[in-house]
């Protein structure tokens, strides 16, 4: 038979057929349950190339225009390793120990990370972290808004293994091992609390991590109470939140409150400190910004945090997090939005650095006076 000689639509019915042919054999595949689903097989060979295929080729494009902030902070890093003990241990394990033998049992199962800072660039780390891979058993962080969160766990991942022996300190492992009686009811709450807050005359692990000893217990119970609600955003506090019961967030409450502050030993520039300390107790009358003092001095309503020897660090973060609508799912985080809309990065960091600086506790209240010309 001459091939050429055919015309279009027989060459059109027999490719109809034989594609028909192939949709109808493909269905009574998948209907059959032939393929084996079950996690103790692998997969075809081809059908692990194929799906390794599109996964890394996925990732390297939707990471591709990432921009990387510097990684190498040593607190960053810190808070990262935190992260990591919290949410990613039980899958992958703390640095060097193996992979739990029942979690190897997924297919596929979850890598071991010692060295994924030496395999994958920093902007494909976070981006993994941050949305998680379909059908591999990684969900995606808890709250999408917190890059921040997610930058701090991929300073951490991608400084391994430089760091997997000193883990255990970066983490604040031995943070947990306090005095008992000096603990609320719930000491096991606790003890995931001060792997990154204070305890016992022990600051803070890292500069990142925000100070709650002495703040009014009406300002962290409300901030417990909304992360469990998932109203304040954080994929770190939200699932340690939820896990709490009511009365559990209530000792924890007045546990900090009770806890008596450590001083912070920041020793910032003398000209930034007379800049934030206008802004504080002063506000930008023409940028629309009020003194911060005229609500976090610790003279106000007990729903206000204080920030007098804050870490300035967390300050400036949080700042940058409500300018980047990150944290307007309360009435009183959208009053901030608005305040920290307002402020540019020079003002961010000279205010921060001003409230660091003041000793822990109440701060001197701003003079109204002052802050209405």
């Amino acid at each position: 038979m001459d091939l050429r000689n055919l015309h279009w639509t027989t060459i059109a019915k027999v490719a109809g057929l034989g594609t028909g042919l192939l949709i109808v054999l493909g269905a009574v595949f998948v209907w059959s349950g032939i393929y084996n689903v079950a996690a103790s097989k692998d997969h075809l060979r081809i059908t692990t190339w194929i799906l390794t295929l599109i996964r890394e080729r996925s990732i390297a494009t939707h990471s591709f225009k990432i921009e990387v902030p510097a990684l190498d902070d040593e607190s960053k890093i810190r808070l990262g390793a935190s992260h990591y003990e919290g949410g990613c241990v039980p899958c992958h394990n703390r640095p060097g120990e193996e992979i739990n033998s029942i979690v190897k049992g997924m297919l596929p199962p979850p890598p071991n990370l010692l060295e994924i800072g030496k395999h994958r660039p920093p902007e494909e780390i976070f981006w993994i972290v941050k949305h998680g891979l379909k059908y591999t058993g990684m969900p995606a962080w808890t709250n999408v808004l917190r890059d921040d969160e997610v930058w701090a766990l991929t300073a951490f991942l991608a400084s391994l293994p430089a760091t997997a022996g000193d883990y255990g300190e970066l983490a604040g492992l031995s943070r947990g091992q306090g005095n008992a009686r000096e603990e609320p009811a719930n000491g096991r709450a606790l003890n995931v609390c001060v792997r990154c807050h204070e305890r016992d005359g022990m600051s803070t692990n890292g500069n990142r991590v925000p100070r709650l000893a002495g703040m009014p217990e009406a300002y962290l119970l409300r901030s417990l109470q909304e992360y469990a609600q998932g109203t304040r955003a954080s994929g770190v506090m939200e699932p340690v939140a939820d896990l709490l019961s009511e009365e559990a967030m209530r000792e924890l409450a007045a546990h900090y409150q009770a806890l008596p502050p450590v001083a912070g030993t920041a020793e910032p520039d003398p000209e930034q400190l007379r800049r934030g300390e206008a802004i504080a107790r002063r506000g930008i009358v023409g940028q629309g910004v009020p003194a911060c003092l005229s609500c976090h001095s610790g003279r106000q309503s007990q729903q206000f945090p204080v920030l007098a020897g804050q870490n300035a660090a967390y300050i400036e973060e949080q700042i940058r997090l409500w300018r980047r609508g990150g944290r307007i799912g309360t009435p009183y985080g959208r009053i901030m939005a608005a305040v920290a809309g307002a402020l540019d990065e020079g003002q961010i960091e000279d205010v921060a650095a001003y409230l660091a600086s003041l000793p822990p506790g109440r701060a001197p209240d701003a003079p109204l006076a002052e802050a209405g010309r």
